[in-house]
């Protein structure tokens, strides 16, 4: 497991796209999403790429959006990493797997060093205080499960009720048919910001069951 200023200063990760096909293809994700932690390590500034040229109308909609493609994208990301010396932290392998089939080997290089998939100590760490239940463990839960768990006092972030697949879907019938961000409905626009807000709360999920994963190193310590 990381340290406890390792796991609170880290950058956050998490993709959205249409998820893995019938065939098994994983397609290039339409959004990557970035939540940096402030110095202080109670809040933070999301900023999200879009990588798809197609969706450059939607992602003029959306203030914390930039266009890139993926690899200036994650080569960008790779300098900030080298050069803060602090890692690029996301939930599950699929981050993982994707930046492994997507990124040149040279750049995949640069930032394999940095990557670390917080699933597998949440998992352990939930598991040992049998978060759920005598009869149940953390295999198979998701995301926001696990968030539950750790902060029951909390509201969780907004869902995606249409889920991510769909949204995307919907999102490219929208730029095919418009070239400007003004030309969208009302609803076609939501169905942007809604992702946006989805991708932005699944960040924030992964940094804030770090923390609590650190405090939990600093007392075990």
């Amino acid at each position: 497991m990381l340290s406890t200023s390792e796991l609170r200063s880290s950058l956050f990760l998490d993709f959205e796209g249409e998820g893995k096909k019938k065939n098994g293809e994983i397609p290039m994700p339409r959004i990557a999403g970035i939540f940096r932690p402030n110095e202080r390590g109670r809040s933070g500034v999301y900023s999200c790429f879009f990588f798809d040229k197609q969706w450059a109308p939607a992602s003029s909609g959306i203030s914390a959006a930039e266009q890139l493609n993926f690899h200036e994208c994650f080569d960008k990301i790779a300098s900030e990493l080298e050069e803060k010396a602090t890692y690029l932290i996301y939930w599950t392998i699929h981050e993982e797997v994707i930046l492994k089939n997507y990124l040149p080997k040279s750049l995949h290089a640069r930032l394999e060093p940095y990557l670390y998939n917080l699933h597998p100590a949440a998992k352990k760490h939930l598991n040992r205080r049998n978060a759920f239940g005598l009869n149940g463990t953390a295999k198979g839960k998701t995301l926001e499960e696990y968030f539950a768990v750790m902060y029951p006092k909390r509201s969780p972030f907004a869902p995606l009720t249409i889920g991510a697949a769909e949204a995307c879907r919907r999102i490219d019938t929208t730029c095919q048919k418009y070239g400007r961000w003004r030309q969208f409905s009302d609803k076609q626009k939501q169905y942007v910001k809604d992702l946006v807000a989805y991708n932005e709360g699944d960040c924030r999920s992964t940094w804030l069951i770090a923390k609590k994963l650190g405090s939990f190193v600093t007392r075990s310590d």
